[in-house]
């Protein structure tokens, strides 16, 4: 008796030796141990151990009387079925967020075949996939990722032994966009062009984003009953999906919003567009229902306003931004800033806005090193 190769020879017979699904196999080969047979016996070990490698091992074709042949294929779901079990997991996520995660894995499952059993879909065949593919943008790779290590985690909880083949599949760096802000003057011109050649409904809630720093699909979600007259406030609770629908907001908590004076008199002008409907504040003047989304605001209005007024092209979330950056160089508290964003906390404003908290100081900081310098030079 020997053992070489991945092969051990007994006295009649010749045993393979392999890993499987993080488990060492031995299979018995009815082949006297002679040297023809053996020199068989290892080109079969360094096929298995090849197709393994890549995922094409069919342990039941392969060694089909097998007691580990059923277990191969019976016991491992395709991964359609393991997509689709991740999915119900994530039934109380937004339907626009499932929606997204559900597009996700199609795109996965034209890569490595809806039918191919999950355990067939190497790391190898993962990294090939996603470094082949096109992306118009590195982050919409990482959002196609987002759904895929769920699936293949989910399932690898429930398949003993098996290492996750995502593992080591990292994100793709990508540069974020710093905030481009508008300055206080750009934010008027905008305003009275609008007020100009629109109707007046789109001017009030153009206002209403520069004056209060909150997110499109906030706005447009917004109701009559959610103000506090008496408080100057707005209570922000919902937003829409892009599909129309509501949603919780981006951290779940909800929050009040102080309102200037400047915004409680544009409410008040509001009023007699929507306020008798006791429904949304803001709609489309054009359909008289409430705003659908963002896309009509940002293309009927706001792109061909900035485009007439020479202004730098920007998104209309820059509001948000103009906001935050304007609120800043006034000295007011970052603190007090972050809640009315919405942030759960100030250091996301310090890590984005850091430059405009920087210039806040006018100086004073630099003075203050200068003097301690001076004293001790």
């Amino acid at each position: 008796m020997g053992r070489a190769r991945g092969v051990e020879l007994r006295e009649k017979s010749i045993r393979v030796v392999f890993i499987w699904r993080g488990k060492q196999r031995r299979e018995k080969l009815d082949l006297q141990p002679t040297p023809a047979n053996i020199k068989y016996a290892e080109r079969l070990v360094a096929e298995i151990k090849s197709k393994i490698s890549v995922g094409t091992f069919d342990y039941a074709a392969t060694f089909p009387n097998s007691p580990h042949a059923a277990e191969s294929t019976t016991d491992t779901p395709t991964f359609a079925d393991a997509c689709e079990l991740y999915l119900e997991t994530k039934g109380r996520l937004a339907g626009a967020t499932q929606s997204q995660y559900k597009n996700a894995l199609e795109f996965w499952k034209r890569k490595f075949g809806a039918d191919t059993r999950i355990n067939l879909i190497t790391h190898g065949k993962i990294a090939a996939a996603v470094g082949g593919h096109p992306w118009p943008s590195a982050k919409l790779c990482n959002n196609y990722l987002i759904p895929l290590r769920g699936t293949f985690l989910l399932a690898g909880r429930d398949m003993r032994d098996v290492v996750n083949p995502i593992e080591g599949i990292e994100n793709s760096k990508h540069q974020k966009t710093p905030p481009d802000p508008l300055t206080i003057v750009e934010m008027e011109r905008i305003l009275a062009d609008m007020t100009e050649r629109f109707d007046r409904q789109v001017t009030h809630y153009f206002i209403f984003a520069f004056l209060t720093g909150m997110r499109p699909e906030e706005i447009i979600a917004l109701r009559w009953d959610d103000i506090d007259w008496n408080n100057r406030t707005i209570c922000v609770s919902r937003a829409k999906t892009f599909k129309g629908g509501l949603k919780d907001l981006k951290t779940s908590e909800v929050r009040d919003v102080d309102l200037v004076d400047r915004a409680v008199n544009m409410l008040q002008a509001q009023k007699r567009f929507t306020y008798m409907k006791r429904a949304e504040i803001f709609e489309n003047p054009v359909t008289d229902r409430p705003w659908h989304d963002e896309r009509s605001q940002r293309d009927h209005y706001w792109k061909p306003c900035l485009k007439k007024l020479g202004i730098r092209a920007r998104r209309a979330y820059q509001t948000r931004h103009t906001y935050a950056t304007t609120a800043l160089m006034a000295g007011v508290n970052p603190a007090y800033i972050a809640r009315q964003l919405g942030h759960a906390n100030a250091k996301m404003l310090f890590t984005v806005y850091a430059k405009w908290i920087d210039a806040a100081d006018r100086g004073r900081e630099k003075a203050k090193m200068e003097a301690v310098l001076r004293f001790h030079s």
